[in-house]
């Protein structure tokens, strides 16, 4: 029998080896910064080429890396050279770029190399990945935007040989790549900050065949530890001990000087290591939240932010005094209530303009934002285009010009008009928004009837033309406006099927005018033409908001940037310490 003198023994062994434990798990928490944030919807696989959204592509972001990116500390947004040495040569008629690439740059370490050993990267590698873009054998969301674009590359991808040389894209030397154009293309940089323009070493795309979706090789900061599963539900990354001197800037907007100073010329990234846990449902995320296992979120489309924010959108005291910051920005985003011109009844501008009339933007936008949006007054957000909202208002809210326009139509009253059904997503804030929508309708005598489908089945319904209206919200690729340009060149895009050849052919000059200020001014042409036609509702432009804890420093969050993690830091002492 176990006398009570061992059995106290025992309890305080336990006891001191309990703390003891705890002491150390603390110290190692201490001694590896490390970044806990979320993603809001699945990962598409880590292959650039196949990404077609943000979340994939922050993960993407971590490891792999294109030849420019933009300052995180400037607006309007600025590009830097990143894989690139320093901005390209472009010859007089801007078809020419010529390109230097940095040297000491390495791929990281992976078995596809010779003895695991990362080789250095080199300017046939972009040749190589711009190629894949174009491979049939490729699923390429953006394929659209490079078709066409590069001399001698349509027709290579016919025969879709690595051996076979393209006139317009070359490796002069193994620094220095030359890419020839078709015409003038002013958004040729701004595709090459894109994910899908990132540069993957061809031994790890030939190592894992099909697999290379899920083993990611890049020059990247970070490494996917244990490679990419789609059946995980949380990501950690580790840093990349070869990854080249990158420093924290050290120049930037005064707006920003506050948060630069203190990490200026450190050495990136800030942190060891990042978990990103996979939760697309809103409640486990708040919990997250409320146990403080998330250091930072983007919350944009969270129900719950609303619940944390005051009538004139800022964090509640209750909320700010446990240490959360709510961080917002003005989004490159728009939302839409999206005419699909197939149907007739949508052919008729004064149908158009009345329904445009008979929406309440400001009422929505407190609603369901609490004000934090921007009432849209024009397809193209503020952030991307200077004065986008001082265009005259022509068609905002009036109900009783909606009413007269709607009578100029051919329906008084609403008499012989035909039943609207507008499909959205099953979410309850997304049909919520519909429901609005159809109350605004109705008070010019326009029945709107609400339907919901599921992400998939909406996006197929809508470019297949398989709707009469529909919801859709519409983010930039690149800070400048032709993004949104483009929903009404392509017909598909957003299921439109708007046809004006007057704006097509304004919007391709515009694309092959070199000189910006000229530009600028065709869009300033555009987008009057879009505000005089109404092709679709325009009813807010959502702001970007990112929620965070006090110990994660600040990082201006934007839509453009690759991966922002490798600029933030971690407090991790005051991380670690226990709430009262």
């Amino acid at each position: 029998m176990i006398s009570k003198r061992t059995i106290l023994l025992l309890m305080s062994l336990w006891v001191f080896g309990a703390i003891y434990y705890q002491d150390f798990k603390k110290k190692q928490l201490l001694a590896t910064p490390t970044l806990n944030n979320i993603s809001v919807r699945p990962i598409n696989g880590t292959d650039p080429v196949r990404i077609d959204d943000s979340s994939s592509s922050d993960v993407v972001a971590k490891i792999y890396e294109g030849l420019y990116n933009y300052h995180c500390f400037k607006r309007p947004f600025e590009f830097v050279p990143n894989l690139a040495e320093e901005m390209p040569t472009v010859s007089p008629d801007g078809l020419v770029y010529t390109f230097k690439i940095k040297k000491g740059v390495l791929f990281q370490d992976d078995i596809c190399f010779p003895n695991g050993k990362g080789r250095e990267l080199k300017a046939a590698d972009f040749v190589f990945s711009l190629k894949r873009i174009v491979d049939p054998k490729n699923t390429v969301p953006y394929l659209g935007l490079i078709d066409g674009k590069i001399k001698g590359l349509d027709a290579w991808k016919e025969q879709s040989d690595y051996a076979q040389e393209v006139e317009g894209l070359k490796a002069l030397d193994d620094y220095t790549l030359q890419v020839t154009l078709t015409e003038p293309w002013v958004l040729f940089l701004n595709f090459l900050a894109m994910p899908i323009a990132f540069v993957v070493p061809k031994e790890a795309v030939m190592h894992y065949g099909p697999e290379f979706l899920n083993h990611p090789v890049g020059t990247g900061p970070f490494i996917l530890e244990g490679g990419f599963n789609p059946q995980a539900t949380q990501l950690t990354f580790v840093k990349n001990p070869t990854f080249r001197e990158v420093l924290f800037p050290a120049e930037g907007d005064e707006l920003y000087r506050s948060v630069i100073e203190p990490y200026a010329g450190k050495t990136l990234p800030l942190v060891d290591k990042i978990v990103t846990d996979i939760i697309v449902e809103e409640h486990p995320r708040w919990l997250k939240v409320q146990n403080r296992e998330v250091d930072i979120q983007q919350v944009s489309d969270a129900g719950f932010t609303l619940r944390l924010i005051g009538p004139t959108g800022e964090l509640l005291p209750e909320w700010s005094e446990k240490g959360l910051v709510l961080e917002q920005v003005p989004g490159a985003r728009t939302e839409l209530f999206v005419y699909n011109h197939s149907h007739d009844i949508f052919k008729n501008p004064y149908v158009r303009q009345a329904m445009s009339m008979a929406f309440d933007r400001v009422f929505y936008n407190q609603k369901f934002y609490k004000g934090t949006a921007q009432p849209a007054q024009s397809l193209v957000p503020p952030v991307l285009m200077d004065h986008a909202n001082d265009l005259e208002d022509l068609y905002g809210y009036n109900l009783e010009r909606a009413k007269e326009y709607l009578a100029k139509a051919g329906f008084p009253g609403g008499q012989g008009f035909p039943v609207i059904t507008l499909d959205t997503r099953s979410e309850t804030s997304y049909k919520d928004k519909a429901e609005f929508f159809a109350q605004c309708m109705a008070h010019i005598g326009i029945q709107v009837q609400v339907v919901t489908n599921i992400w998939p089945e909406l996006y197929s319904k809508a470019i297949k033309g398989a709707t009469m209206m529909h919801t859709l919200s519409w983010s930039a690729d690149y800070p400048d406006p032709c993004t949104f340009f483009d929903l009404i060149m392509n017909k598909k895009l957003v299921g439109a099927y708007y046809e004006n050849t007057a704006f097509n052919a304004l919007f391709h000059k515009a694309m092959k005018t070199t000189n910006e200020a000229e530009r600028k001014r065709l869009y300033v042409e555009l987008n009057k033409m879009i505000a005089t036609e109404v092709p679709m509702i325009c009813s807010v432009h959502p702001s970007l908001q990112v929620l965070r804890y006090n110990w994660v420093n600040s990082v201006p969050p934007n839509d453009f940037s690759a991966s922002l993690d490798v600029y933030m830091a971690v407090d991790m002492a005051q991380k670690v310490k226990p709430t009262k």
